[in-house]
């Protein structure tokens, strides 16, 4: 069985779709802290806030991977390096391999936050709203809803409609 992360960053790199992921977390339905502890999906909204955390920390990080790849970019280009062992030697120079690296640490957490959440059943539409925007996630679909109709697939479009339904519903559950 080979890795899933790798897997995930392979298409991420190829598809460029990397830079789609969304750079804000849309908020998971929060209930106060007493009525936390005894809602029947309590672990999947700890997780949820804990997935929404470590994605914003992802975008993060690819920022600054993207920011020292151009760095690396213009020193190549500057000095002119060739050759597997200098580019190589480069990256580390400039910072951008342990950028990479830093970038392909979080996706493994993430990857194991939402393991954890499919392994988990949803009791509520609470629960649901967390298990719809992992698998958004994990289904290599842009979390982010400012994108324009014509930049988001049919499946993709499909998929986050009911993201947005499923969210809707559960902000109106928590407020009943």
């Amino acid at each position: 069985m080979r890795e899933r992360s790798t897997t995930r960053r392979a298409l991420l790199k190829a598809t460029g779709a990397l830079g789609s992921i969304a750079a804000l977390a849309v908020p998971v339905v929060v209930l106060p802290k007493a009525e936390a502890a005894e809602h029947p999906d309590a672990e999947l909204l700890r997780l949820g806030a804990e997935f929404e955390r470590e994605h914003v920390t992802l975008a993060h990080l690819k920022k600054e991977e993207k920011r020292l790849k151009s760095v690396f970019e213009v020193e190549r280009a500057q000095r002119g390096v060739q050759g597997w062992d200098a580019l190589t030697a480069l990256q580390e120079e400039t910072g951008y391999e342990a950028a990479i690296d830093c970038a392909s640490d979080q996706f493994d957490k993430l990857d194991a936050i939402t393991s954890v959440i499919r392994s988990i059943p949803a009791q509520t539409v609470a629960g649901l709203a967390v298990k719809v925007r992992t698998t958004a996630y994990d289904c290599h679909f842009s979390l982010s809803f400012e994108l324009s109709p014509d930049q988001i697939g049919w499946q993709e479009g499909c998929f986050l409609q009911l993201v947005r339904e499923v969210e809707r519903m559960a902000e109106e559950a928590a407020h009943v």
